[in-house]
């Protein structure tokens, strides 16, 4: 689905589990995840990067991520997690998501300070890379 919205030229990376999947990133996007999978998936990115997939999805150069800039990362990342929760969901895991939530890295909540490990999927695009985490955990209901 990256492909599909930013460039054919986007290569996943080797998994591995972040032990900072909230604060190493100037900016993250959070969405929850509820149903029989449970928890977060968080989009981390540098500034540049967060600019430059910012300036390719509103086709104009972003100097600052504004208002329009956010709401482009977080429609990304929408897209991105409502992708995999439509294919979870053909498996036989029904799940719904969250709206976005878009943080700066001295923005964390305090409702995200139990988010300590998750498994990351780097992500190389040719604006930068991204690392997507996932912080998700089997309903035991």
């Amino acid at each position: 689905m990256i492909e599909k919205m930013l460039n054919p030229d986007v290569q996943a990376g080797k998994p591995f589990f972040n032990d900072d999947p909230l604060t190493k990133y100037d900016i993250s996007i959070l969405v929850g995840v509820l149903g029989d999978l449970q928890g977060q998936v968080i989009c981390g990115m540098s500034m540049p990067t967060a600019k430059n997939i910012a300036s390719q999805m509103l086709m104009t150069q972003v100097e600052i991520i504004d208002e329009m800039g956010k709401s482009a990362l977080c429609e990304l990342k929408n897209i991105i997690v409502g992708t995999a929760s439509t294919n979870l969901s053909l498996n036989g895991y029904h799940c719904n998501i969250t709206p976005p939530l878009f943080l700066m890295t001295q923005e964390i909540p305090d409702f995200l300070k139990h988010v300590q490990t998750a498994l990351a999927i780097p992500i190389q695009t040719p604006f930068g890379n991204i690392e997507i985490n996932l912080a998700l955990r089997k309903d035991r209901l």
